[in-house]
Order: C-alpha cells, then sequence, then structure tokens
C-alpha cells in the first residue's frame, strides 16, 4: 500500500492544465491592459481613433465576458486615473466605462456565431461579422456617452431642459463628424486586426 500511494503521480494533470490555463489567462489580461493603455497614450493626440475597444472585443471573445469586462473597467480606471487629460472625473468614468461593456457583449455574442476556427481575414462571414459589429456597437457607445454628455452641459448651465441639451450633444455637426470618425476607424480596425488578434490569442491558449 506504501508503495502504491509513492507511485502516483505527485500532481493531478488536469489541476496542471487548470493551473497553466490561469497563468496564461491573467498573462494575457495584464497585456491586453497594457495594450490599451500604451496604445491610447501613443494617439492621445488623435480624436477619436483608438484601439481601445478593438483590444475589449477580442478579449471578450477569446476570453469570456468575465475577463473582458475585467479588462475594460481595469483599463478604464487606470487610463482614467492616469491619462494626458488629467483625472477624469467619478460620473464620465462611470458613463465611459459602463458604455465600453458594449463591446465586451458584442465578443461574446460573436464569438457564438463566429467560433475561432471559423475566422479569417479573407473570410467574407468573418467581414460581416466584425464590420457590423464594430458599426453597431461603437453608434451604441457614442450615444450613450453623448447622451451624458448632454446631461453634463444641462447639469453645468443649471438647466431643467434636459431634453434640449442631449440632442445638442447627440445632432450637432461636432459630434457627428467624431463619431463617424469613430465608426469608420473601429469599422477598419476590427475588419483588418480584430482576426489577427484573435488567432493569436487562440494559439497562446
Amino acid at each position: 500500500m506504501a508503495y502504491h500511494r509513492l507511485s502516483q503521480p505527485l500532481s493531478n494533470p488536469r489541476a496542471v492544465r487548470l493551473a497553466n490555463r490561469a497563468f496564461i489567462d491573467a498573462m494575457i489580461i495584464v497585456g491586453f491592459i497594457a495594450a490599451i493603455l500604451g496604445t491610447n497614450h501613443a494617439l492621445s493626440g488623435v480624436p477619436n481613433i483608438k484601439l481601445f475597444d478593438l483590444f475589449v472585443f477580442v478579449a471578450a471573445y477569446s476570453l469570456g465576458m468575465k475577463r473582458g469586462a475585467i479588462i475594460a473597467v481595469g483599463a478604464w480606471i487606470i487610463y482614467g486615473s492616469f491619462n494626458p487629460y488629467g483625472i477624469t472625473t467619478p460620473t464620465l468614468l462611470i458613463s465611459v466605462t459602463t458604455a465600453e461593456l458594449v463591446y465586451v457583449v458584442a465578443g461574446a455574442l460573436v464569438r457564438r456565431i463566429l467560433p475561432p476556427n471559423q475566422v479569417s481575414v479573407t473570410s467574407t462571414k468573418t467581414l460581416i461579422a466584425l464590420f457590423s459589429c464594430a458599426v453597431l456597437a461603437t453608434l451604441l457607445y457614442d450615444v450613450s456617452t453623448n447622451i451624458y454628455t448632454g446631461w453634463a452641459w444641462s447639469q453645468a448651465s443649471a438647466s431643467s431642459d434636459y431634453g434640449r441639451w442631449m440632442r445638442l450633444a447627440l445632432f450637432n455637426p461636432g459630434a457627428v463628424a467624431f463619431s463617424v470618425l469613430h465608426i469608420t476607424s473601429n469599422a477598419i480596425f476590427f475588419v483588418t486586426l480584430a482576426p489577427l488578434l484573435i488567432k493569436g490569442v487562440h494559439r497562446l491558449r
């Protein structure tokens, strides 16, 4: 009996695999947050063109909604506290962080209709799915954050006419131009870079 116990493996292979997967996922999470912070700072002088949304989408697609949300929230908290524009106000931070979660949901939904083994830069299904996702998710993000902007403007002006300020925030020429730029750049990033990132993360895991 003693010999039998000593001859057993010192560790459970399944437990080892799970531990390795958890470690790799933790490193990927750190990598995504670092990539978001680095590219956000690098592109800080370019209005509304960022890789933030792409990374959150790919993270949620590859790692699941929970880890995708951790990356989105963690990156916004860090960037909101340390960025070239100064510390973000709590209400604005809540607004942009909540809106960013739309890319987490989008990543999880796209994973259901487009598994990793079907993702390809030459696949029409991949391109249509990623393009549609980028346009719809970014539109939702912009509408959400612009509604917050309208509310903030109404508060700053001590006005109770919230509807007027929200319409102004949503439909003024500057907001529309920034939204078009945001949607266009995200569509390009999602179609060209998302398949490569998804394949890369899939290989790491």
